[in-house]
């Protein structure tokens, strides 16, 4: 299957990494090894999260304890209390989250309304603000391009077809990078240094089952199945490692208990981290330039830290 992978994506194992101010050969590649509770209350829901790029910071998308959605920032350490920096309108469903490649913004993939929509909220904390992005509906998924100037959404056309796009960082008409089967429901992305699009898609079926992985090539022209039988929450999420060449996944067991599933992109070994604290399995994002992951737990409202 990996070798299969690489020659539909035209990479080879050590091209599939992120892209990082610090050099990949410094950042980890393995798979997490511990996760860590870095902060529970004061908060509801949680969908998604991002660290910093060095990691000392988490922030991730809930609703707080009126009920309202927002975004909060905690730091990174365990027994941290979180703090909102953007509540209210226009956020209204938020579920997906990414930041900047400088920490200064964060873009939020908001569900609320008849067709959602993208918005801006800077990381000191402030108002958000729409993108006026058009032509995607529902968006759900975000990442960041290797130029850190553009921003690839998960979420759907107008007809309902779904999709993964891409749009400038500051809003305007987004391009459909690709369409259709087999996605089904895609919500979590990553994309690496090549512009390879990892996708999580929560309905799709694959070989093994329900619950698949794509790796979407950069110039749209496939979908590839990557693993399958996924039994990840909602949203579906995933991350590569800071180092790049493996994916990792916060999923459930057969027996319904959380794990955090890892993919090495390179063979396609799949490895499990235990965590059955986790209730919830939803959004995961990896610090750009440290071997840190936030984890969001949707159903218990945690936020874990693992590395």
């Amino acid at each position: 299957m990996a070798k299969r992978l690489l020659l539909a994506l035209g990479s080879t194992p050590a091209a599939l990494i992120g892209c990082h101010a610090t050099s990949v050969d410094e950042l980890p590649s393995a798979p997490p090894t511990s996760v860590t509770k870095i902060s529970s209350g004061g908060f509801r829901s949680p969908t998604d999260a991002v660290a910093s790029p060095d990691g000392r910071t988490f922030y991730f998308a809930a609703w707080d304890d009126l009920k309202q959605p927002a975004v909060f920032q905690v730091a990174s350490v365990a027994g941290s209390t979180a703090a909102p920096i953007a509540t209210g309108a226009p956020i209204e469903a938020p579920i997906g989250l990414v930041m900047s490649c400088d920490g200064a913004s964060l873009y939020v993939a908001d569900m609320g309304g008849d067709a959602g929509a993208i918005l801006q909220v800077p990381a000191a904390g402030g108002v958000a603000a729409a993108l006026g992005v058009t032509g995607i509906v529902r968006p759900r998924g975000l990442a960041m391009a290797p130029d850190c100037k553009s921003l690839f959404v998960t979420g759907q056309l107008d007809d309902t077809t779904p999709a993964v796009f891409s749009v400038a960082i500051g809003g305007g008409a987004a391009r459909v990078v690709y369409q259709g089967a087999p996605l089904r429901s895609p919500t979590g992305l990553h994309v690496d240094s090549l512009g390879v699009a990892w996708v999580m898609d929560h309905r799709a079926q694959g070989t093994a089952g329900e619950g698949v992985l794509f790796a979407v090539a950069a110039d749209g022209s496939t979908a590839t199945e990557v693993a399958s039988n996924l039994k990840m929450g909602t949203p579906g999420g995933v991350s590569l490692t800071a180092g790049g060449g493996t994916a990792v996944m916060p999923t459930r067991d057969d027996d319904g208990h959380g794990q955090l599933t890892s993919v090495d992109v390179a063979t396609g070994e799949i490895t499990q981290l235990s965590t059955p604290d986790l209730a919830g399995p939803a959004g995961i994002r990896t610090a750009r330039e440290a071997g840190v992951l936030a984890v969001v737990d949707s159903e218990s409202a945690t936020i874990y830290r693992a590395e």
